[in-house]
């Protein structure tokens, strides 16, 4: 009796990681962009967390799957009143200290600017996603999404685009780069001189 064994090639089933690096316009590194393939699997949802401390959000950029809960707990000694006016996800969390303010769903796909009503240098993002390929770059302005070939087009957001997505495809080398706009940012007022 003969046997017959096939050998299928690896490459064949396996898939391959998408390593990119998001670059400015004057070759340096990017961080907090958030980079996508559009409509991928299933999301699943989970939890995250975005605390008030030092007078500032924490994080400043969060991506996370549609239906996320994501909880708010003020780690300063003041209190916070945190809006969004978002088309995607407006709410009004009136002022609070501690763990009190109820955790909130983002069930639609979008980016969310937030705020504090007291404290008007404190801004922060969530970027919902309805794909399970993404990933944000870190301080080198590099991002991999797991599972994703090589070669796909990607949308990518940072906050320094004003609140554009661009769609790009990465070079052959995985470069992406952005145009970036300053953003006008103010610092806390310092603790000694007051209690705001």
């Amino acid at each position: 009796m003969r046997f017959l064994i096939l050998f299928f090639p690896l490459l064949a089933t396996a898939t391959a990681d998408l390593s990119l690096k998001i670059e400015d316009q004057n070759g340096k590194p990017v961080e907090d962009a958030v980079i996508w393939v559009p409509k991928i699997g299933k999301p699943t949802p989970t939890t995250a967390t975005i605390c008030q401390k030092q007078r500032q959000f924490s994080p400043m950029v969060t991506v996370i799957p549609v239906g996320t809960l994501v909880r708010f707990p003020n780690r300063d000694t003041v209190q916070h009143h945190i809006y969004s006016f978002s088309p995607v996800k407006s709410f009004d969390i009136p002022l609070y200290s501690g763990e009190s303010a109820p955790p909130i769903t983002f069930d639609l796909p979008g980016v969310i600017t937030i705020g504090c009503n007291i404290h008007d240098w404190m801004s922060a993002y969530i970027i919902v996603l309805d794909t399970t390929a993404f990933a944000q770059t870190k301080a080198d302005g590099v991002a991999i999404i797991r599972g994703v070939q090589p070669g796909v087009t990607v949308q990518v957001w940072h906050p320094q685009l004003r609140g554009k997505i661009v769609e790009a495809k990465a070079g052959v080398d995985g470069k992406i780069e952005l145009s970036l706009r300053p953003i006008p940012r103010r610092n806390p007022p310092d603790d000694s001189k007051s209690s705001y």
